[in-house]
C-alpha cells in the first residue's frame, strides 16, 4: 500500500492505493476517516485496485478555517482525485456522507462510474442525528467546550454508530482526527456546513443515474433508519437493495466480511 497526497481545491488530500485491477474508490462519511475501511480495503485489493482517502477537513487531510467542506465541495474534490489518478470509469463506494459525495461526483461533476455502491447513505432530506443537529444549531456553544467534554460527548455519539461494543483501539482511532485544537475546530466546522440544499438537489437527479447501483443498509442502523433505503431505491433506476443483518450505521466496522462479500459480488456482476 502506498500513501500519497495531492493538492485539491480544498487543500492537501491524503490517499492510499493498494492492489491492482479495475479501480474501486471507497469514500468514508462523517464523523470518520478512511480508517473505517481498514478491514474492507485490503480484502478487496486482492482483486481490484482500491483507493481510500480522507475527505477535505477529515482524517490526515488538510484542515483549516476558511475550508469549504460541504458535500458539493467534497464531490468536486473526489472528481479532482479521479482526474489526478487518471481513472476513466472507477467503481465508487460511498458510506454516510460519502454516498452523497459519490452520487454528487457522478450526477453533478459528470464523473463516469462503472458502478455505484451506497452504504447507509446520507442521501435524502431530512438527515442528521439528533445529536449532530443539536450541535449544528448551537455550534458556537459546542466550539467553546473544554477538550475533555468534547471528546467524551463525541465518543458517546460514535458508540451509537455500531451495533456492537466499540473496542478502545477502534474508538480512539475514530476520535483521533477530531482531537487537539485543529481537530476539535474541524469537527464543528464540518457540522456547521451540513449541506441539506445539496442533498435536496441530488434527489431531483437520482432518476438520471445510469451506472449500476446497489444499496446496502445496516439492519440495526440507529443513525439513519433502515426504512430510508427503499425510498432511495425507488428514485434510482434499477437499484438493488439488501440489508446487512447485525450491522449498525458503521456497517464496515460491525460486519466487515459481509460488506466485502456484497461489494465484491456486485463488482463481479457489474464488471
Amino acid at each position: 500500500m502506498t500513501s500519497q497526497s495531492f493538492a485539491s481545491a480544498q487543500g492537501r488530500i491524503r490517499y492510499d492505493v493498494q492492489g491492482a485491477g479495475a479501480p474501486v474508490i471507497l469514500v468514508h462519511g462523517t464523523p470518520s476517516s478512511s480508517f473505517v475501511w481498514q478491514k474492507v480495503a485490503p480484502r478487496l485489493a486482492g482483486h481490484w485496485q482500491v483507493i481510500t482517502y480522507d475527505l477535505a477537513g477529515y482524517g490526515d487531510s488538510d484542515k483549516y478555517g476558511a475550508q469549504d467542506v460541504r458535500l458539493r465541495a467534497q464531490a468536486h474534490v473526489l472528481a479532482e482525485l479521479i482526474a489526478h489518478l487518471g481513472l476513466k470509469r472507477p467503481n465508487l463506494v460511498g458510506h454516510d456522507f460519502g454516498a452523497a459525495i459519490v452520487l454528487g461526483a457522478h450526477l453533478v461533476e459528470d464523473v463516469p462510474a462503472a458502478s455505484l455502491t451506497i452504504i447507509d447513505g446520507v442521501t435524502l432530506n431530512p438527515w442528521g442525528t439528533p445529536y449532530s443537529l443539536l450541535v449544528r444549531a448551537n455550534v458556537g456553544v459546542f466550539q467553546a467546550l473544554p477538550a475533555y467534554v468534547h471528546e467524551a460527548m463525541l465518543a458517546a455519539h460514535l458508540r451509537s454508530a455500531v451495533s456492537r461494543v466499540l473496542d478502545d483501539a477502534t474508538l480512539q482511532a475514530l476520535l483521533a482526527p477530531w482531537t487537539g485544537d485543529i481537530g476539535q475546530a474541524a469537527y464543528y466546522r464540518q457540522v456547521a456546513q451540513y449541506d441539506h440544499d445539496f442533498t435536496g438537489y441530488l434527489e431531483t437527479l437520482y432518476p438520471r443515474t445510469k451506472a449500476p447501483t446497489q444499496i446496502l443498509w445496516g439492519a440495526e442502523d440507529r443513525w439513519i433508519a433502515p426504512e430510508t433505503a427503499p425510498r432511495l431505491q425507488a428514485l434510482i433506476p434499477g437499484a438493488r437493495l439488501s440489508y446487512l443483518p447485525d450491522a449498525g450505521h458503521f456497517a464496515m466496522l460491525d460486519t466487515p466480511n459481509l460488506v466485502v462479500e456484497r461489494i465484491a459480488a456486485f463488482l463481479d456482476q457489474a464488471g
